[in-house]
């Protein structure tokens, strides 16, 4: 066992060793940062005159959002948001200019934003409370209605419907923006981590092959069956390693710039249309989970190609090839199971609207959420993919 150990720590020296190996790492931090700050950057302008930095415009929203944070989504604070959209003049060109809008109406615009989901222009202008207590009952006539329409099985849609009855009325409003943009950016990061991990990872055996060194380490002791299972397990701990910390440098500047101070915040104060009682924080946690097991999917897929490819440069292009395809096409909901199928790919579950839409997964006997299925198939996929790396290098010394 002390063999295999040292053989490890030989590994981790190899690739510590690289300069494309620090490369990586500080271009996947720099852009982790650059992206968390990208919302923050320029500014908004009113016929032409500058108003405020994006910055300022985020303080101050956030500031009125704490001024109203923990009062429940009821008819009083719905009437009292309508009865400030009221206030602005109905002939105004362009409303955000008026000075009704930017003193009265602005504190409740993620409210007014969240009505027009369920109300006309003209119902909420005209906004009774009897009216606003009508607010949780329409969101559940359209989600049912969305329900309905989906080309899913029974069992899902009972499923569906069972699970957003478990939401809790009335929700408390709370300021959602670092949430909403961090769980928005984790997909990028997890792009970034696992692209690093590929540059890292990529000669892991094809840099052996390319340089000629695997006669040599074929000829050893341990060279036919301890290096291979040495080799993966390094890999798989620096790619893990790297996750973590782009993932937590990403999270940190978020942290710092907005706040995270709302986790227990429901998700439908978020995304309506969703399902699933969560909080945000619950999602959060979620959403890296799943996005870190999606890259631990992507690593072992680079160390099995680099197991089976002859150069470290092809190993790259294979896998960037594999990872932007499908974050670049889509697939439609109807039939919904080749979309289901679709989401398993690696790239596929760092994105947040696919952790918790469009449906669970209908297996025998049980509806399994998302937040589920894609921690667990990737686990078990980077293991049949690490076996099949070792596999693939030992067949090819015996070759």
């Amino acid at each position: 066992m002390r063999q295999f150990w040292t053989i490890v720590g030989f590994e981790y020296r190899k690739i510590l060793g690289r300069r494309s190996t620090w490369i990586a790492l500080a271009a996947a931090l720099i852009f982790a940062l650059l992206n968390s700050q990208l919302y923050l950057m320029g500014g908004s302008y009113i016929n032409g005159e500058y108003l405020e930095s994006n910055r300022q415009a985020m303080e101050k929203d956030r500031g009125y959002a704490l001024a109203l944070s923990g009062r429940p989504m009821d008819g009083e604070l719905l009437t009292e948001a309508a009865r400030a959209y009221q206030a602005i003049p109905q002939d105004a060109e362009l409303y955000q200019a008026t000075q009704e809008y930017q003193q009265t109406a602005r504190p409740y615009e993620p409210i007014w934003l969240m009505m027009s989901n369920f109300y006309t222009e003209e119902e909420v202008l005209a906004m009774t409370p009897d009216l606003a207590a009508e607010f949780y009952a329409r969101r559940s006539a359209l989600v049912a209605k969305d329900i309905a329409e989906m080309s899913a099985g029974d069992a899902t849609k009972a499923a569906l419907l069972a699970w957003d009855a478990q939401i809790k009325t009335p929700w408390t409003y709370r300021s959602t923006a670092g949430y909403e943009t961090f769980l928005t950016a984790l997909e990028f990061v997890g792009f970034l981590a696992a692209f690093a991990g590929a540059v890292c990872l990529s000669p892991l055996f094809a840099g052996e092959y390319s340089r000629g060194t695997d006669p040599i380490l074929r000829s050893a002791r341990h060279g036919r069956g301890l290096l291979a299972w040495a080799k993966l397990l390094a890999g798989t701990t620096v790619q893990l390693a790297m996750f973590g910390l782009t993932a937590g440098a990403s999270w940190l500047s978020f942290l710092l710039s907005y706040g995270f101070d709302n986790g227990d915040t429901p998700l439908q104060m978020m995304v309506w249309r969703y399902n699933y009682p969560l909080t945000l924080l619950q999602c959060t946690l979620l959403c890296v989970l799943c996005v870190m097991a999606a890259s631990l999917m992507q690593a072992a897929l680079t160390m099995l190609l680099s197991a089976r490819l002859k150069t470290p440069f092809a190993v790259v292009i294979v896998v960037t090839v594999l990872m932007l395809a499908p974050m670049m096409f889509d697939l439609p909901k109807r039939p919904l199971w080749p979309l289901l199928l679709y989401n398993l790919l690696p790239v596929r579950m760092m994105k947040f609207s696919n952790i918790f839409s469009p449906a669970p997964y209908e297996l025998p006997g049980a509806v399994v959420p998302q937040y589920v299925v894609f921690p667990a198939f990737a686990l078990l996929a980077a293991l049949a993919l690490v076996f099949l790396g070792a596999r693939c290098y030992r067949r090819r010394q015996v070759a």
